[in-house]
């Protein structure tokens, strides 16, 4: 018996129906002005991406731009680099005070421990203030203080203040406070003029908020590279504050993001544009960037009191950070070792393939994956070769009698996904995630996004070899439109709900639905 898993608020609901538009977290939707309608803003229509996107010289020079490292690995980085200007300070100051003794080296290791934690907890290591060095050394500094109180009390509390001398004391304090204030000036300035330590950023938005915003970042970029301008209505007649290229409209804007060229997006409009605010965060959402709001005065107002110019989150990118690190890695350890495992089985699976029917013995098939990028997504061959349906234009059901008898034994065990575990190790796919769907792929008779409005929302993840849906008996054919509702509604709970723990459990469940065969074809 399946454990009762929880399901979240996904918002689902059928295409074609009117609901209200929200602000997403994940797959969660939180309506910021509910009860407003969608007029004024021109819908995404599928496949836009596919869109030809005339790009203008400033567009090329845009999308030359690197990918930006990840906030969590520099943010790693100027921790080891704190540590180890705290550690020098203790053992610096053990040499100055007490030649050929390092007495201090376990209150060194704890203080500097404290520190690190310490500041993780006051935001110390956040990517918008590695780009101030004043910010960064008023926290970071806070942090040490703290470190050395609680340090000090904890030697008192255990009757070995005695230990901590205070010669060592005030010259580790005082090399400690100008080594972190060095190192952080320093960290900042090559912040500031290396490549890829900032986030790509576009305005949307064609009002005087805009240009406020503009100048904000401008004056202040606190880890935004702000790379131009775009408005929703197209961009007729719009002229973008000095030095900023105009990108174009939604559609453009779009492509952009489809392509990773950007990943934030800064919607600034008015309060009293909020029908146009909701609608685009509806329709942006579903893609793979972080959307941040700056409507009215905010622009005027972020950065002004010693705080970074940093609009507020809407839509955070699911599976980010250091999630997205942990997921990294894990997907490959799991798609390593369980290659290894089943290498002589794939083997044998692949001899049978070859023997029961002429063919090649792996099939093929374009799949949408992450951020609606096509890739083809491998599988033992389970029908005979002049029967395949690359298109995925009919569904395969019980006794279909284009199956081979290999085939059948396969697809019942799934068995025929395993080579998929190659489409891991080359960056496709992850070893847990939502299913990749063929492009033709249809529930009834229509296709799958004409069925589910926010269908794009699951591919702002990359797919899996199993997921949340398959363990919950939503895998198979998919004969009416309910089921594919169903399967994108826990698509979208695994994506706002992810963690290591709720992999793991979904490949134990996983384990169990395949030893029962249970809606497999």
């Amino acid at each position: 018996m399946r454990a009762a898993t929880p399901k979240a608020d996904t918002n689902l609901r059928p295409k074609g129906t009117l609901s209200e538009p929200g602000v997403v977290r994940g797959a969660e939707v939180v309506h910021p002005f509910p009860g407003t309608d969608l007029a004024g803003v021109r819908p995404l229509r599928p496949g836009l991406h596919e869109a030809a996107f005339t790009r203008t010289a400033a567009n090329d020079a845009l999308r030359r731009r690197p990918r930006p490292l990840a906030p969590a690995l520099l943010a790693a980085l100027v921790m080891l680099l704190d540590m180890a200007v705290l550690v020098a300070a203790g053992l610096g100051a053990d040499a100055l005070t007490d030649p050929g003794f390092a007495r201090h080296t376990g209150v060194t290791l704890l203080a500097a421990s404290l520190t690190l934690g310490c500041g993780f907890m006051t935001g110390a290591y956040a990517h918008p203030l590695l780009f101030s060095g004043r910010r960064q050394f008023r926290r970071i500094g806070t942090a040490g203080l703290a470190a050395l109180a609680v340090t000090l009390a904890a030697a008192a509390a255990f009757g070995a203040l005695w230990r901590i001398t205070p010669d060592w004391l005030a010259a580790a304090f005082g090399i400690a406070g100008f080594g972190l204030l060095v190192g952080r000036a320093g960290t900042a300035a090559m912040m500031r003029r290396m490549p890829r330590t900032a986030r790509r950023t576009a305005i949307l938005g064609a009002g005087p908020q805009a240009a406020r915003l503009a100048a904000a970042l401008r004056r202040d970029p606190a880890g935004l590279d702000l790379i131009g301008l775009a408005d929703e209505r197209g961009g007729r007649g719009v002229e973008p504050p000095a030095g900023l290229p105009m990108l174009g409209g939604l559609a453009q804007l779009t492509a952009m993001i489809r392509r990773g060229e950007l990943d934030v997006v800064v919607i600034a409009l008015p309060w009293s544009s909020e029908g146009r605010i909701n609608a685009l965060v509806e329709q942006l959402s579903a893609l793979p960037v972080e959307l941040r709001l700056a409507p009215d005065l905010m622009a005027a107002r972020l950065g002004q009191e010693g705080e970074p110019v940093v609009p507020p989150l809407l839509c955070a990118r699911p599976i980010s950070g250091v999630s997205a690190l942990l997921k990294f890695v894990s997907d490959y350890l799991l798609a390593g070792t369980a290659l290894a495992v089943a290498a002589v089985p794939m083997l044998l699976i692949a001899l049978a393939v070859k023997l029961d029917s002429p063919g090649p013995v792996l099939f093929r098939q374009r799949r949408t994956g992450f951020n609606d990028q096509f890739f083809d997504v491998f599988k033992f061959r389970t029908m005979y070769e002049d029967e395949t349906d690359h298109e995925a234009m009919r569904q395969v059901l019980h006794g279909d009698p284009r199956v081979t008898r290999v085939g059948a034994i396969l697809r019942r065990t799934s068995l025929d996904e395993l080579p998929q575990l190659f489409n891991v190790l080359r960056g496709e796919m992850s070893f847990v995630g939502p299913r990749p769907h063929a492009p033709g792929t249809r529930a009834g008779n229509r296709r799958f996004d004409e069925v589910v409005a926010n269908y794009a929302a699951r591919h702002r993840v990359k797919p899996g070899l199993t997921g949340l849906a398959q363990v919950r008996g939503f895998r198979g054919p998919t004969p009416s439109e309910d089921q594919i509702l169903r399967r994108v509604e826990s698509d979208l709970e695994y994506i706002a709900r992810w963690s290591l723990w709720l992999d793991f459990i979904i490949i134990l469940r996983t384990l169990l639905v395949v030893v029962r065969m249970r809606n497999a074809c």
